[in-house]
């Protein structure tokens, strides 16, 4: 009895073990699976292979599978991997605050002062820190994975002043070349930024453009920020997922049998949006994925992961005298679709659908298609 597998995984993607079930004479070779240590979830409990889906984690975390052979439950194997943390990008967004110093070569050093700035995350390598004098969309900043942050030269945009100063406009970085700011990040939730800002004003004297004097000013202010990740208790799960609007790019494959028609597959992928009811603290409710007004269960956890549950819809019936049948999976030994989620709202589900025609009155007409659902997208 063996298990095999990859052996690191990373956060929230999808993998496929294997257990390898050897003996002599006529035996089965099933499995049951189970996570015997870390988190994550398992797309079946019986069968030769498994698909295990991978928590979000901030730290690199090892997870051990376990089959258990059905023709001899004494008869046993392991597969111990790790699930790699996510991007330091996803880690570093927060709400941080400290004191920051300003100085300036135009005016005397004032003292430090308390100070709350926002990094916002954009993509696994960028986030946007808020609020910068001069920059209302804030700025951007670039991250490595060893929790060095770069911020870019920048450009803020510009506006008008009075009557007399038509352009104001404020910069990252003091020359508008090379790198305007560094900084770091730790796990620990400290944060360093270093940033130089340079303020211009452009100025034409009374009188207009003739015979009046141009004026520009200019000013250097460079900062220097120390502070601490504010940590913001989160709710239950399922009341964080609970939103009206899911919007995202939902993917499927159906394949369609009937007694009269060849069997058909077709795949489409188009834009899609639903909502999310909560049931309970560890429950929530998708509406939008069928007609159904009650909605599909979802199973959440706090490991950043989601759970589908087989699931049966009243029969629909329509002006041929046909009834429609509808279900989330097939049989209660395989979990009809599993999901991940994370803190920021981002969403990825993938679901198993059952849609099956029957017509009383209209031999012949009746149908079976069987669908393979993905959605990925995120909550407004």
């Amino acid at each position: 009895m063996s298990v095999t597998g990859a052996d690191r995984v990373a956060f929230k993607a999808r993998t496929v073990f294997t257990a390898d079930v050897a003996g002599t004479g006529v035996f089965s070779t099933d499995v049951t699976w189970s996570i015997a240590s870390g988190a994550g979830r398992l797309s079946a409990a019986t069968g030769t292979s498994v698909t295990y889906t991978a928590p979000f984690v901030q730290e690199d975390s090892v997870v051990t599978v376990q089959a258990v052979s059905q023709a001899d439950p004494s008869k046993s194997g392991l597969w111990t991997f790790t699930v790699g943390r996510a991007p330091v990008a996803r880690l570093v967004e927060g709400v941080y605050e400290g004191p920051v110093s300003v100085t300036s070569t135009s005016s005397p050093e004032s003292p430090p002062r308390q100070q709350q700035y926002t990094l916002e995350w954009v993509s696994d390598t960028q986030l946007h820190l808020s609020p910068i004098l001069g920059f209302p969309k804030g700025v951007r900043v670039d991250v490595s994975e060893d929790g060095t942050l770069v911020i870019p030269p920048q450009d803020g945009p510009a506006t008008g002043y009075d009557k007399y100063c038509f352009r104001q406009q404020s910069f990252i970085g003091g020359d508008a070349a090379g790198t305007a700011a560094t900084g770091t990040w730790d796990v620990q939730g400290n944060l360093t930024l270093r940033w130089s800002l340079r303020y211009e004003r452009e100025c034409i004297g009374p009188g207009g453009p003739f015979p009046g004097s141009h004026i520009m000013y200019a000013y250097q202010y460079d900062h220097v920020f120390t502070g601490v990740r504010l940590e913001v208790p989160r709710p239950p799960a399922a009341t964080f997922l609970e939103g009206i609007y899911y919007l995202g790019n939902w993917s499927f494959t159906e394949e369609t049998t009937s007694a009269t028609q060849p069997p058909s597959t077709r795949s489409v992928s188009r834009a899609f949006s639903f909502t999310i009811e909560r049931e309970s603290d560890t429950r929530v409710r998708i509406k939008g994925l069928f007609s159904s007004t009650e909605g599909v269960p979802v199973d959440v956890f706090e490991d950043g992961t989601l759970e589908f549950l087989p699931y049966t819809a009243a029969p629909q019936g329509d002006d041929r005298t046909c009834e429609r049948h509808f279900s989330i999976g097939e049989g209660s030994t395989v979990t009809p679709g599993t999901g991940t989620w994370d803190r920021w709202g981002n969403l990825t589900l993938d679901w198993l659908s059952r849609s099956e025609i029957i017509c009383a009155a209209n031999e012949g007409s009746d149908s079976l298609t069987r669908t393979t659902n993905t959605f990925v997208g995120r909550k407004y």
